[in-house]
């Protein structure tokens, strides 16, 4: 296959003589470029500066055509935030910017906005204004921190004349490639004066709008500030920052945002959430308000704090009242793909009016490990609740239904608890549990996955299995300890109890066992509702992983007497995390320590143990 890149293959490509060039070009066919011309050599030739100064330019300029083709942005690193109250720090890095051309920092940078005005004679050479600005100690507004490629000469060197006659000369022998700090002014039409709310309005223009201006070709955005005479208020990198790679990746070509400007929008309301938070934590605002105080863009998932939404009424204030907006829990390793599946949707404007913002849909998701999925879904009777909004003035538009649920009858009688109410018992314990919720957009078209299809459970033999752990469990001498829990359980907590204690995890370790044995006989009524936590503690992922470490390296907590001993101290769970994140090292010192505190027969003593060594590991 043909290489035109490398050495001899190059000469492959098809030449063209004088007479063809010239009848190619009368009928149209051949198309040049003048920047791509370069040298001929053959012996003989007589060489000048000219000719390798063409030679260099020829390969800058393939070069940045070549780094074009992979869209500009940052390519790791640099990284702005504020230093001091004037000044901002960049960390190292490297970018490509959109003429193609390569910036790099090779250290972290901390630039006083002060110490711009020495920079007025560079920006004026650089073509970015005329007149030299303002000292920089007096500059208010919103302002773009970039990085601009630079060459200048350098080393000087004796230059041999170039006549008989000539004199001889001193000239810069290299020149030197180099990367400078810019602060651009950010020509935004703001009409606020609240700076918060300046960035927000800066949002929507770019994110929803698509507007860049005020940015030069050869420049490399990293960040946008907001500088009140001369002192850094806030720091957003996101709203001008971009990754590269992911710029010129559109939606099949459809005019869809690009996937560089959504990506950068979600994480720009991440981290302008978190400061609006600390803003408000500080001030003792709290942290229930409406999404429109802050923002008038939301990208199409996120995040939103969960005192948002009103536990006792189930009624949410993030969100316009006119757009639905439901509650529902998912298992926590689907976030990724659903944000993922989010990046295809558009944006929420929140500048809409109340008729525009009708056909939006979202939904608010609370994150919950998949073991603790089932637990959860047992206390609850479906798996989405509606959000009421909280919004007063809007009786008008509420729904009949609604007004019907609102108006409250005399009864004589004490009506009965119906499951409605436990789930919603459910619902708030998560959300009081929580701190933050995320939020995805909604299709317009409505889809339900049974609609597709319906799960079918696997249907397998399931005799071998329990047989097995009747003989385990025989051998072990924990049989009737087993049939008096089966004895007073319901038949789904039987089920759930026998699916469990049958897995792989629990036929190669006695402590694994007996501890569920422990924490299940501490329950009173047995039924699939209170089992189900305590055997979720159990069936976590990598659930006996740590226990096998410790008593593959200390064979002596195998004994039967050392393993009851661990089981009553109901910390089992917690002990296999603690011994999966050690090292051998100190899982060696750990189970020898271990080892001791149990053969004192004192449950209360080794779970003391175990916790103090927990918290000095931070798990």
């Amino acid at each position: 296959m043909l290489n035109p890149t490398q050495g001899p293959a190059r000469e492959r490509l098809e030449r063209l003589d004088a007479g063809e060039v010239e009848r190619l070009h009368r009928a149209g066919v051949l198309i040049t470029d003048d920047r791509r011309h370069r040298p001929l050599y053959f012996d003989g030739r007589f060489l000048t500066a000219r000719d390798l100064t063409r030679e260099q330019s020829y390969f800058l300029t393939r070069l940045a055509d070549l780094g074009r083709s992979q869209g500009f942005g940052v390519v790791a690193g640099l990284n702005v935030g504020i230093a001091t109250g004037s000044s901002i720090r960049i960390t190292s890095g490297q970018g490509i910017t959109p003429a193609g051309e390569l910036v790099m920092l090779t250290d972290t940078l901390d630039l006083d906005v002060a110490d711009l005005a020495r920079s007025q004679r560079l920006d004026a050479a650089f073509g970015l204004i005329r007149v030299p600005r303002p000292p920089a100690r007096n500059l208010s507004g919103l302002f773009v921190v970039a990085l601009r490629p630079v060459e200048f000469t350098a080393n000087p060197i004796s230059s041999y004349p170039t006549t008989l006659n000539g004199p001889r000369s001193v000239e810069d022998g290299d020149i030197v490639e180099a990367t400078v700090v810019t602060l651009i002014p950010y020509p935004a039409q703001v009409t606020n004066n609240d700076s918060g709310l300046q960035r927000a309005q800066v949002a929507r223009e770019i994110f929803l709008d698509g507007v860049t201006k005020g940015i030069p070709v050869d420049a490399l955005p990293l960040a946008m500030i907001a500088l009140e005479r001369g002192i850094v208020q806030w720091v957003d990198p996101f709203l001008v920052r971009r990754e590269v790679g992911a710029e010129h990746e559109d939606v099949l070509g459809m005019g869809f945002a690009p996937r560089a400007l959504r990506e950068a929008h979600a994480v720009q309301y991440r981290e302008h959430l978190q400061e609006v938070l600390a803003q408000r934590d500080s001030n003792n605002r709290g942290r229930r308000f409406a999404a429109a105080q802050h923002f008038l863009l939301l990208p199409p998932a996120g995040q939103i704090p969960a005192a948002a939404i009103d536990p006792a009424d189930f009624s949410q204030i993030f969100f316009p009242p006119e757009i639905q907006v439901d509650l529902s829990v998912f298992p926590a390793d689907e976030l990724p793909a659903l944000l993922e599946e989010s990046l295809l949707l558009p944006p929420i404007d929140l500048t809409l009016n109340g008729d525009e913002q009708e056909s939006t849909s979202v939904l608010v998701l609370l994150p919950v490990p998949r073991p603790q999925l089932r637990t959860l879904m047992a206390r609850l009777t479906s798996q989405t609740r509606p959000l009421l909004a909280a919004a007063p003035g809007l009786v008008a538009k509420r729904k009949p239904l609604e007004a019907l649920r609102g108006i409250k009858l005399p009864r004589v009688a004490l009506p009965p608890i119906q499951p409605e109410n436990l789930a919603d018992a459910a619902w708030r314990e998560i959300l009081t549990n929580t701190e933050f919720l995320w939020y995805i957009r909604r299709r317009n078209l409505s889809y339900r996955a049974d609609i597709v299809g319906v799960s079918a459970p696997l249907i397998s033999n399931e005799r071998p299995a329990e047989a097995a752990l009747v003989s385990r469990l025989r051998t072990e001498g924990l049989t009737r300890r087993f049939g008096s829990l089966r004895n007073r359980a319901t038949s789904a907590a039987d089920a759930e109890m026998v699916s469990l204690l049958s897995s792989p995890n629990f036929e190669l370790s006695r402590t694994l066992t007996e501890g569920t044995l422990v924490e299940l006989e501490s329950v009173r009524a047995l039924d699939r509702t209170t089992a189900l936590p305590i055997l979720e503690r159990f069936s976590s992922p990598g659930t006996g992983e740590g226990i096998a470490r410790l008593e593959a390296i200390q064979p002596d907590l195998r004994n039967t007497a050392v393993a009851r001993t661990l089981a009553q101290t109901k910390m089992v769970p917690e002990l296999d995390t603690l011994a999966r994140n050690l090292t051998e090292e100190q899982l060696r010192q750990f189970a020898e320590a271990l080892l001791t505190e149990a053969r004192s027969n004192d449950p209360q003593r080794v779970a003391e143990f175990i916790s103090t060594s927990m918290k000095e590991r931070r798990l």
